[in-house]
C-alpha cells in the first residue's frame, strides 16, 4: 500500500483510533485503487474508529471508489471491522469463502468423457480463447469487474503471463470431450510461500457446456495434479454469490471450516463532507 494520509481521532490528547487512506492493489495486476487500511482503535473506541474511517473516505477525490478489505484469517475482530465499514456507508462488493481440500489418499477418479491436456504439453494458445469465453460470463464479482476493463484475449493473455509459471504449466489443464469439443480448463499453482500447498488459480466451463457437472471432474483433475506435485492440500477462495461453484467445491470434498480465510471487500463512493478527524501526512 502507498499511504496518502493517516487520520487520528484523539480524546484529551490520547489517540483513540486511526486509519490510513492510500493506494493499493485491490485487484491483481490492475491500477492502484483508493483504500482504507491499517484501522486500529483503543478499547471501547468503535465510535472513534468510525470517525477515522469517515475522515479517510472524505479525503479521497470525489466520485472515486474507495475500498476497505477485511479478512477473518488476519483480523480476529473482523465482525467489529465489518460493523465499522457498514456504519460508515460501505457496502459489500464481494465476499469470498476459503476452502481446504486435504489429500488423505482418497480415491480420485479419472475423468469420464473428457480428455485433459496440460499446458506443458500443448502450450498456452489453446487456453487463451477458452479462458476468455469462460470469464466473459463469470459469477465471480472481481473477475467480472476486471474482465470488463479489457478485451477478452488481452485479459486472458495477461492473466496467464502472471499466473501460469513454467513450474505450474504441468497443472494447468485444458479439457475437451473425447470427440475434441472444448469444455473448459482448470489452473492449479503452488501457493505463494508454501511449497506443500496448491491453490486453484482459475477454473471455468464454457457456457454451452454447463449443466453437465464437468466442473466436478475439473476439480478432481486439479486434486490429482496436486497429488502428483506432492501437495498435501489445496486451498482456494470462492465468491459466495457463485452458488454453482460453491456447491461444486463442497461436493469435491473441500471443507470451508478447515480454512480460516474468509474475505470481505467493501466499497463506497460518498460525496465529500467535513470530517471530524485530523490527518497526519507522511
Amino acid at each position: 500500500m502507498r499511504p496518502i494520509a493517516r487520520f487520528v481521532v484523539e480524546r484529551d490528547g490520547v489517540e483513540q483510533a486511526s486509519a490510513v487512506l492510500g493506494r493499493a492493489e485491490i485487484f491483481e495486476r490492475e491500477p492502484l485503487e483508493y483504500a482504507v487500511a491499517r484501522l486500529s482503535w483503543a478499547e471501547g473506541g468503535l465510535g472513534a474508529a468510525r470517525a477515522a474511517v469517515t475522515a479517510a473516505v472524505d479525503s479521497a477525490p470525489r466520485g472515486v471508489s474507495v475500498y476497505l478489505p477485511v479478512n477473518a484469517a488476519v483480523s480476529s475482530d473482523h465482525a467489529a471491522r465489518r460493523d465499522v465499514a457498514q456504519a460508515c456507508g460501505f457496502e459489500v462488493f464481494q465476499e469470498k469463502e476459503g476452502f481446504r481440500w486435504a489429500d488423505t489418499g482418497q480415491a480420485l477418479f479419472e475423468p469420464v468423457g473428457l480428455r485433459l491436456e496440460p499446458m506443458s504439453r500443448i502450450g498456452r494458445e489453446a487456453f487463451v480463447s477458452v479462458i476468455g469465453r469462460c470469464v466473459a460470463q463469470t459469477l465471480d464479482r472481481t473477475d467480472a469487474l476486471v474482465f470488463g476493463r479489457h478485451q477478452p484475449q488481452q485479459w486472458a493473455t495477461t492473466f496467464l503471463d502472471h499466473s501460469a509459471s513454467a513450474a505450474d504449466a504441468q497443472s494447468w489443464l485444458y479439457a475437451e470431450t473425447t470427440g475434441g469439443v472444448p469444455v473448459g480448463f482448470v489452473g492449479l499453482a503452488q501457493r505463494d510461500g508454501d511449497p506443500g500447498a496448491g491453490t486453484i488459480v482459475l477454473i471455468g466451463v464454457l457456457p454451452e457446456q454447463r449443466g453437465h457437472r464437468y466442473v466436478d471432474q475439473l476439480l478432481l483433475a486439479a486434486y490429482r495434479a496436486a497429488r502428483v506435485r506432492g501437495f498435501a492440500e489445496v486451498l482456494s477462495l470462492v465468491d459466495v454469490d457463485n452458488h454453482p461453484m460453491m456447491a461444486a467445491v463442497v461436493r469435491s470434498g473441500a471443507d470451508p471450516d478447515a480454512d480460516p480465510w474468509h474475505k470481505w471487500l467493501y466499497t463506497t463512493s460518498p460525496p465529500r463532507r467535513a470530517g471530524s478527524a485530523a490527518p497526519i501526512r507522511w
